[in-house]
């Protein structure tokens, strides 16, 4: 479309052509006339498919997973029959852990078109993440019958072969991987997961700063997986990347921890509370307060609750409760350390999870706490090294910047600010893949 053409598109009130100066936008990169244009054509006729369709697709590349789905839903009751339509709507409800949607759908778009290796591909990685990895082997086979050539493909059938223990059938597909790794847009990222996972670090390093290369704009999660191959720790996971996990985690938060088979950290850290005999407490902070989960098991048995988090669509879901006094927008260290006054509660569930070593944060809620307080949070356990920190296996935790503390750890480093372990116990923290997460649970006082 040359510069005369996309002028006299513009003039026009077609919904088609402006849809189709959309697409043009949008290949070009030049997202947000692209969005504009779509807009514009949805407008003037909402059962334009086209721009309805491609809208979602672009609010699911900024992470507005939620709109994306309403506009793929939409799209899909505009035209049942489209698989690419179902695809975009599957991967839409994968993004946001509705695997069993996913699924279905996915199965949807087989039927559609047998043919399709995306829609059998998206199957399968929808059985891997309901841990169905042997259901899910023959889909990544089917989709490689169809494109052989797929290294994306290949690296999951590696995964889900790996996660079976088949380790010698996952080294073969890695042996095939090996010898496109220098193509242009060869996944290093993934391949070195994959090598990681069949106990190959080294090669697993050479991926990843390989990806470096490429994504200088990676360099955050890059050195989680670095450090999860015996390179350097990262202090903690950083913003920009907790920032994109929870906007796509944020609308299905809830629903994710609803049943006994979900997400737990909340229950764990209440029970604890209770266990120790908190029965009501005066102030009560929130640190990394997410959707407002800890505070609807504590509002009753505080006079004040205060909710600090970093994610703006997590904090969205929480002020829809209206059970916090304050809700706040921050990053918890630099909290802690502006607060004034003591508290008489600090609770953390799945927040600590992403810091390396916990002394900045003990010596942070120590300067808050009362005198007879109590620090109350979640970790994943380190059992290969109990005095020590170390990145979450690249198992799904450390790709979701993840980190593990040994016990002793966390027993020296309270000790050195002050503190006393309690409470400490495992317990299932959340489900992935179809299995429960260990978790550790503890509860922090004054030492003496």
């Amino acid at each position: 479309m040359n510069r005369a053409q996309r002028r006299n598109v513009a003039k026009s009130r077609n919904p088609r052509d402006i849809a189709a100066l959309g697409e043009h936008y949008q290949h070009n990169g030049q997202t947000r006339k692209a969005e504009e244009a779509y807009r514009e054509a949805i407008a003037r006729d909402p059962s334009c498919v086209e721009a309805v369709n491609n809208l979602g697709q672009i609010l699911q590349e900024r992470g507005r997973i939620s709109e994306a789905t309403a506009q793929f839903i939409r799209a899909r009751e505009l035209r049942p029959d489209d698989v690419r339509i179902a695809i975009n709507l599957a991967r839409a409800f994968a993004a946001q852990n509705r695997f069993h949607d996913a699924a279905a759908l996915f199965r949807q778009a087989v039927s559609l078109d047998p043919r399709f290796a995306e829609a059998r591909f998206g199957l399968a990685l929808a059985l891997s993440d309901l841990g169905e990895h042997a259901q899910a082997e023959p889909y990544y086979r089917q989709a490689l019958q169809i494109d052989p050539t797929n290294p994306t493909v290949r690296i999951y059938l590696g995964l889900t072969l790996a996660a079976q223990g088949k380790i010698a059938d996952a080294h073969a597909q890695a042996e095939i991987l090996a010898q496109a790794v220098t193509a242009p847009g060869f996944p290093c990222k993934a391949f070195g997961i994959l090598l990681s996972r069949i106990g190959c670090p080294d090669d697993a390093r050479t991926c990843f700063e390989a990806h470096l290369l490429r994504h200088p704009g990676d360099a955050d999660e890059v050195a989680m997986l670095l450090a999860a191959v015996g390179g350097a720790l990262p202090e903690r996971a950083s913003d920009r990347q907790l920032a994109k996990i929870y906007t796509a985690r944020a609308d299905q938060w809830d629903h994710g921890a609803a049943g006994a088979i979900g997400y737990q950290g909340h229950r764990l850290v209440a029970a604890a509370l209770e266990e120790l005999g908190v029965a009501h407490a005066g102030t009560v902070i929130d640190l990394g307060c997410g959707t407002g989960l800890v505070g609807e098991l504590l509002r009753t048995k505080c006079d004040r609750l205060i909710g600090i988090d970093l994610s703006e669509p997590m904090l969205a879901q929480a002020r829809q409760k209206k059970i916090y006094d304050e809700l706040d927008r921050a990053d918890l260290l630099e909290w802690l350390r502006r607060r004034e006054g003591p508290c008489d509660i600090i609770v953390s569930a799945a927040t600590l999870i992403h810091f390396g070593d916990l002394n900045a944060v003990f010596a942070a809620a120590a300067k808050c706490l009362h005198p007879d307080g109590r620090f109350a949070f979640t970790l994943f356990p380190n059992d290969d090294h109990p005095d020590a920190v170390a990145v979450a296996s690249l198992d799904g935790l450390g790709q979701t910047g993840c980190f593990r503390h040994g016990t002793d750890h966390v027993t020296q480093t309270a000790a050195a600010n002050g503190l006393a372990v309690e409470l400490m116990r495992r317990a299932p923290h959340e489900y992935g893949n179809g299995s429960p997460i260990e978790g550790l649970v503890v509860v922090l006082g004054r030492a003496g």
